[in-house]
């Protein structure tokens, strides 16, 4: 899950399928009792048609919470939440060693914590720049590049066009180019 809406989404399911609900926060749902048989079997469908699943074993779902920490970082976003490193951060929240965090991460997604993150962030760059309410510069201090030629050159690596190249598309096929969020 991640936005409010995949929350929505699945305190719907959860509640269509009778399963009594503390709350639902992202990628997590508390559970008042466990789940039947046949109420899992219903809710796991119902999810799957949405694309989302139930993780069931440690490691999935301690993937599922750096995931969840990364989107929950840019919802909210201001300047000095970049001082800190993300690594430090996802140590103190998740009582782990980064080594760990790191490496099971990887394992398991394919791809490092640090470009899983990059990745969102240039997710997060094409969503302000579509929307023409912050400048190049505003943008690079928002999201913590130490400059707005990195972020250009890190935007240009991802995207094969310069954050300004990417403005002046049609605002149709704008909106086409938010990839789904990995």
């Amino acid at each position: 899950m991640v936005c409010p809406r995949c929350v929505q989404a699945v305190w719907n399911i959860l509640d269509k399928n009778d399963v009594m609900v503390d709350r639902v926060e992202l990628g997590v749902a508390y559970l008042q009792l466990p789940l039947q048989p046949e109420q899992r079997d219903n809710v796991t469908k119902d999810l799957e048609n949405l694309g989302f699943e139930i993780l069931d074993d440690r490691q999935s779902i301690l993937v599922e919470k750096i995931k969840n920490l990364i989107h929950d970082k840019f919802q909210n976003l201001s300047q000095q939440q970049w001082n800190r490193t993300f690594s430090s951060e996802l140590e103190e929240t998740l009582k782990r060693d980064y080594s760990t965090i790191s490496h099971l991460f990887s394992s398991t997604e394919g791809v490092t914590i640090e470009k899983y993150l990059n990745q969102q962030k240039i997710e997060k760059v094409k969503e302000f720049l579509i929307y023409d309410e912050l400048s190049v510069k505003e943008i690079a201090d928002l999201l913590g590049f130490n400059s707005t030629q990195y972020l250009s050159s890190k935007f240009k690596q991802a995207t094969g066009m310069t954050p300004n190249s990417f403005k002046k598309m049609n605002p149709i096929h704008l909106r086409n180019c938010l990839s789904k969020k990995v």
